[in-house]
């Protein structure tokens, strides 16, 4: 009997909204399999026009659509050894009901599916598709509400992807990854790469009802989530809190180009630290450099010292913006004429990633 003979009774199940997380559930009860789950917007309010989509050597094919629900057919291929395969696997796509251009992709295929096909295929989408960012911060949360919620005793992390951002005078010339097994706490784990100057892409970790492992569960950075067990724990506080991250970014991002407004007037964004970050001229430095790693924009420095006057120009479709440092706690960013929602979840991911993280919010102006 084949490994994944589950799949085709599952698929020949009826399946809709209400009911996927608990026919999925199901199956991971009774078999060894994971499902994946990608929470992401969209340009528009449906997702009908994945059908017959051509990504590459990756085309979709809409088997089903009810209000909300959807399923398709995603037929791939891919060189292995030498020798060129060809395949397909299915998978499912739910619309927040909230939230009307925010969505979740579930599978349950063999991570070939997911590696070569469906992230790859979402990722051909951009920026018509767009992925989330989760800070540090909120990722912690977020695992601690997952250990309350079923009254954990503890999590261990059992495999971590960590990025390392630059340092002065340290080896590290840009936020460079590090994979490791850690088997620590999660209060461990969290602290080891704050002190680091660093964030996690992804966590694994196990969730033990006393000595027995219920359930293994990821989360990437992305908001990806990968369970073997207690779905709905997971999809309830990671997914729905990426999707609502997901529709608060393109809610923010929205309507911020010059070119938005009659008068041409601007709508910055703050990025505001807790603490006096720019509080030496030195850091301004420290920022340039991060911004130069920037591969998507061309960046040019105006003014560095005592306050800060970056411009950037978009490389994917021509946004421009100009980032101020003009006090101790925040940067500011100004869209200009042209500012897409896209171009702007470049450069505040950039930010965070190779710079600091901060708290990003509308621009009220100094004491306001």
């Amino acid at each position: 009997m084949s490994a994944f003979d589950f799949l085709d009774a599952f698929y020949r199940a009826e399946h809709d909204q209400a009911g996927l997380l608990s026919d999925l559930s199901r199956v991971l009860a009774s078999e060894s399999a994971d499902v994946r789950l990608i929470p992401f917007g969209c340009e528009s309010e449906s997702v009908d026009w994945f059908d017959h989509r051509v990504k590459g050597s990756r085309v979709t094919t809409m088997l089903k659509k009810q209000d909300r629900f959807h399923e398709f057919r995603l037929d791939y291929t891919f060189t292995q050894a030498g020798q060129k395969c060809s395949k397909s696997g299915r998978f499912f796509v739910l619309q927040h009901p909230e939230y009307p251009k925010v969505f979740v992709a579930l599978t349950i295929e063999p991570s070939v599916f997911f590696d070569k096909a469906l992230v790859p295929f979402l990722g051909g989408l951009y920026p018509k598709v767009l992925l989330t960012f989760i800070t540090h911060k909120r990722l912690k949360r977020l695992v601690e509400e997952f250990k309350t919620a079923g009254g954990c005793k503890d999590l261990v992390i059992t495999r971590a992807s960590q990025r390392l951002r630059y340092q002065e005078g340290s080896h590290f010339k840009h936020a460079m990854p590090v994979v490791s097994w850690p088997q620590m706490s999660l209060d461990e784990a969290f602290d080891w790469v704050r002190q680091n100057n660093g964030w996690f892409q992804s966590l694994e970790f196990e969730v033990k009802d006393s000595d027995r492992v219920t359930a293994t569960i990821s989360v990437t950075r992305q908001g990806i989530v990968k369970a073997n067990g207690l779905l709905h724990r997971a999809y309830n506080i990671f997914t729905l809190s990426a999707c609502k991250t997901i529709h608060e970014n393109i809610t923010l991002f929205s309507h911020r180009a010059r070119l938005a407004h009659p008068d041409l007037s601007t709508s910055p964004l703050v990025i505001e630290f807790d603490t006096d970050q720019f509080n030496e001229v030195e850091e301004n430095k420290r920022l340039i450099q991060a911004m130069r790693k920037l591969r998507t924009a061309s960046v040019s420095v105006l003014h560095g010292n005592p306050y800060l006057h970056l411009s950037l120009l978009d490389y994917f479709d021509g946004s421009a913006f100009d980032l101020w440092v003009l006090d101790n706690r925040r940067i500011i960013l100004v869209p200009q004429l042209k500012a897409s929602v896209a171009a702007i979840k470049r450069l505040v991911n950039h930010v965070f990633d190779d710079y600091a993280e901060g708290h990003l919010s509308s621009y009220q102006g100094v004491g306001q």
